[in-house]
């Protein structure tokens, strides 16, 4: 079936959609690739410039692609001049790097490209080349460059018969717009264009290109009025694509799709009649504004597009990033146009736009393959494990006696929809388990951050996993009742996890053991203290305590795990992509009963995540916090004394014994120069401040922040005092940990290697005292 829409914009489009009769095609183009259907070379500049972090991270990125795709594609580099010899295999094999040197000559690789076509005219299978560059021709205007162009446009035209040739661009540095837009449009199939101005984007850029190279399928659309488009699809089940300005589509009842294979498909044409928010994304995706009017228009557009309207959770998710895309494109594109005004237009500038415009491309393989790793990593897990088996061992290995503790439990625990029991639901399946039923609201982040997800309802019911028709619930979670049942709860963790956090079985990732301790938290605040919302707590807390104690998936967790607890409690900086959430060590010693002794250290966890947000780094103020915390609020400059020769030995003339010392030291040291008692004029090298040992109460009190409430709702319900941080804190300890953030987190900005050997509280105020000294 086809549909289409048309945009009320400036250009009054048609946005037509095709939904392919069969996805699950017996074409796929991931696997023909890895068949040998797909030729793929990689053409990278090994030009001098390219040396260090760009070449590095370029060799990094095609060693983790051929470990993923295990094909041996073709790698030719140059610089002035050419190496075909290399595949992605050998510079995996190698220990060493590609070497980046000399100038660069793109006449020897235009040359080179052009005999490996014509070596390989008989081959008849599409080539695709990823051409890489940082810089430009030795000689831009000189005839061997352009002679080597017209050779292999030569070539090219006489081949547009044969499988699709395609040049797809990636552009870092000095590159010249317009000469990488030419590279793109050399094949018989244009290609796309990537941009970037730091070398550890080259990752990201070399993996959108091969994500989409290998998944990418072109189809031609005809209508019967003799119009033909070009479409592209990664998903291999709809067709999009824009029609030109004010077509009218109203007498067409009919289009031919022709796939790469050159299959050709009738499709019945019709106006969209449930015209919903992803059709007008996906429309909205597709259209590339030339102007900053233009993107006003789509912005206005956008604006009015009502995108938590769908009851399809899974299209929810994809409407929520694809609307946060395109606003994040048109800011950059209103961006650019105004830069564009100016008299002399960057060239990086050019390069960018050019770049945005094929963003939407990358954007959709990237969002498509988001879950497609783990699903596949899911799957072959529980291919190879027998689940089914495991839980009818479990089930057969229950004694009568514990069968009747179970059915002891029946008044208990029953199920809301069947009304069936715990006992009833045990005996009648090997893999049924008792949840309870909750209401969570997800966005597109919680598949890669599940601590983002939010709960919003806790209801009081309870039904069988994957009993998930009735609306009051998206998502459930088990609950403990008895250690056999615990037992399947255990087994099936994966896949109750995975549907809780992507509404996927197979999306299972260790971090949702660690977000279910959030999710803990959220219901507990929701609490209403009925006798059974307590009682459900009580057998939630049992499965969230088994996996803290138990699982491995939390004590392995790269993220918010059992490490990172462990930091926190041994007040080791905490370096992470994204902020910790306080709320999960907070449920850690809840569910330990230990609640007690983790509160100081979150609350320190707490002013130092508060105080990273709200002060710049390496500004003055935070500088001065420094001095006030290690020198006092009414820091004096005193006067010292110094031997020339040894400047590095600070005496202080105020004390005692001074004169005793400075003689002793004089006697045995025949280098060293008597010392000046008192120095006739004060400069700023004779100046230094003393460090004050004992604590300035009051300054380190005005640092404090107010308990924050994550905190402080969890106080009451374990009755412990409001006061008791307050009671419990050391002042000492404080100090360190307010030096430890202001002076090496914010100040200095420490990298995360620094932070492996910052010093211990004792000598903490004699370690940042030098650095301030020699500053």
């Amino acid at each position: 079936m086809a549909a289409y829409l048309k945009l009320p914009l400036y250009n009054q489009q048609n946005y037509v959609e095709i939904k392919l009769s069969h996805p699950e095609g017996t074409y796929n183009t991931t696997a023909a690739a890895a068949g040998g259907d797909l030729d793929i070379i990689c053409c990278i500049d090994v030009s001098g410039s390219m040396s260090g972090s760009p070449i590095n991270n370029v060799c990094e990125v095609l060693r983790d692609i051929y470990q993923r795709t295990q094909k041996d594609y073709r790698l030719f580099t140059y610089n002035t001049q050419t190496d075909v010899k290399r595949t992605l295999k050998t510079l995996s094999e190698r220990n060493d790097n590609l070497q980046a040197s000399g100038g660069t000559s793109f006449a020897c690789i235009f040359t080179a490209i052009k005999d490996y076509l014509l070596q390989n005219a008989s081959a008849k299978k599409p080539i695709t080349f990823i051409f890489m560059t940082d810089g430009q021709d030795n000689e831009p205007n000189g005839p061997a460059l352009q002679k080597s162009i017209q050779m292999l446009k030569l070539m090219l035209s006489g081949m547009t018969n044969s499988p699709p040739i395609t040049f797809h661009v990636i552009g870092f540095g000095e590159v010249n717009d317009t000469f990488l837009n030419q590279i793109r449009t050399f094949g018989t199939r244009q290609g796309l264009f990537r941009y970037s101005t730091e070398s550890k984007e080259l990752q990201n850029n070399f993996n959108d290109m091969f994500e989409y190279a290998l998944n990418v399928r072109q189809f031609t659309i005809k209508f019967p009025n003799g119009k033909t488009y070009t479409a592209n699809n990664i998903d291999n089940e709809t067709v999009g694509f824009l029609t030109n300005d004010g077509d009218d589509l109203s007498a067409m009842t009919e289009l031919t799709l022709i796939d790469d294979k050159a299959t050709t498909t009738q499709f019945p044409l019709a106006p969209m009649k449930d015209i919903r928010a992803i059709h007008r994304l996906h429309a909205l995706n597709l259209i590339q504004p030339e102007n900053e009017e233009q993107v006003k228009s789509i912005q206005t557009y956008l604006n009015d597009i009502q995108i938590t309207n769908s009851k399809n959770f899974a299209e929810r998710l994809e409407t929520e990033q694809i609307y946060k895309e395109i606003d994040q494109r048109m800011m950059e594109y209103r961006q650019l146009f105004t830069q564009l005004k100016m008299t002399q237009v960057p060239e990086h500038v050019k390069l960018q736009l050019s770049a945005l415009r094929h963003d939407p491309i990358f954007a959709n393989t990237q969002r498509k393959k988001k879950l497609d790793l783990r699903v596949y990593k899911n799957v072959d897990y529980f291919k190879k494990t027998d689940i089914s088996g495991i839980l009818q061992g479990y089930k057969d290995s229950i004694t009568s006696d514990t069968w009747q503790k179970i059915k002891e439990q029946k008044q208990d625990w029953v199920d809301t929809y069947s009304n069936e029991d715990i006992y009833e639901i045990m005996r009648k399946s090997s893999d049924n388990i008792l949840c309870l039923g909750i209401f969570v609201q997800r966005d597109e982040e919680v598949i890669n951050n599940p601590a983002k997800g939010q709960f919003t309802t806790l209801n009081d019911l309870y039904s069988i996993a994957g009993a998930l028709a009735d609306e009051q619930i998206n998502a459930v979670i088990p609950l403990y009742i008895n250690d056999e049942h615990m037992k399947r709860i255990r087994i099936l963790e994966g896949i109750w996890l995975g549907y809780l956090y992507t509404l996927d079985s197979y999306g299972y990732d260790k971090q949702q053991e660690v977000a279910l301790l959030k999710l803990l938290y959220e219901i507990i605040q929701q609490r209403t203290n009925t006798q059974r919302q307590k009682q459900v707590l009580i057998e939630l807390e049992k499965v969230c305590r088994f996996i803290i104690d138990e699982s491995q998936g939390f004590k392995t967790a790269e993220q918010f795990g059992e490490k990172t607890y462990e930091k926190l409690l041994k007040r080791l900086p905490i370096v992470n992509t994204q902020e910790y959430d306080l709320s999960i060590p907070l449920m850690i010693g809840y569910l330990r009963n230990d609640l007690t002794s983790v509160l100081v250290p979150i609350y320190y966890e707490y002013l130092r995540q508060e105080y990273l947000k709200k002060y710049p780094r390496n500004s003055a103020t935070v500088k001065t916090i420094v001095e006030n915390l290690v020198y006092g609020c009414d820091a004096k400059h005193l006067p010292t004394t110094f031997s020339t020769n040894n400047s590095n030995t600070l005496i202080n003339n105020n004390l005692p014994d001074y004169i005793e010392k400075s003689f002793i030291d004089y006697f045995h040291d025949e280098l060293s120069q008597p010392f000046q008692l008192t120095p006739e004029k004060i400069i700023k090298e004779n100046r230094k401040r003393m460090i004050r040992e004992e604590i300035e109460l009051d300054y380190i009190k005005s640092l404090l922040l107010q308990l924050p409430d994550f905190i402080r709702t969890m106080l009451n319900p374990c009755q412990i005092d409001e006061d008791y941080i307050e009671k419990h804190l050391d002042y000492d300890t404080l100090r360190y940990e307010l030096l430890i953030t202001f002076y090496y987190l914010i100040y200095s900005d420490t990298n995360s290697g620094g932070l492996l050997n910052l010093p211990k509280k004792e000598n903490i105020l004699s370690v940042i005292d030098g650095r301030l000294q020699s500053e």
